[in-house]
């Protein structure tokens, strides 16, 4: 069953902006998490009426292991790329991720973005 809501729409059009970019791979279900990736987790969102909300959204950037400079320039590469892509990047942060007993070096953003229907 597709999804056509104002939410779910929002999820699917970063979604889909984000996976333009060369080589880098989006996800949007934590069981398809695979470094390197980029995982779009569940939005915050505040509502001004019934079409127009501010959702915000938590993205993870993932690369691969070891927490070294490699893996730095690697996810701040991505960001900057996400930036080209004219999309808004509020602030980030560094962490390390324990997936299947393995730590990924990675990067958590936060991106806003206002949606509203027609």
């Amino acid at each position: 069953m597709p999804y056509t809501d104002l939410f779910n729409e929002t999820i699917d059009d970063l979604a889909a902006t984000l996976a333009t970019i060369s080589g880098l791979r989006v996800v949007t279900d934590p069981q398809q998490i695979n470094p390197p990736c980029v995982f779009l987790d569940a939005p915050s969102f505040e509502a001004w009426n019934y079409n127009i909300v501010k959702m915000n959204f938590p993205v993870r950037i993932f690369s691969l292991g070891p927490s070294n400079l490699d893996a730095l320039r690697n996810i701040l590469g991505i960001c900057a790329q996400l930036l080209a892509k004219n999309v808004a990047i509020t602030d980030g942060r560094p962490v390390s991720v324990m997936i299947g007993g393995q730590e990924f070096p990675a990067y958590d953003v936060s991106i806003p973005i206002q949606a509203q229907t027609a």
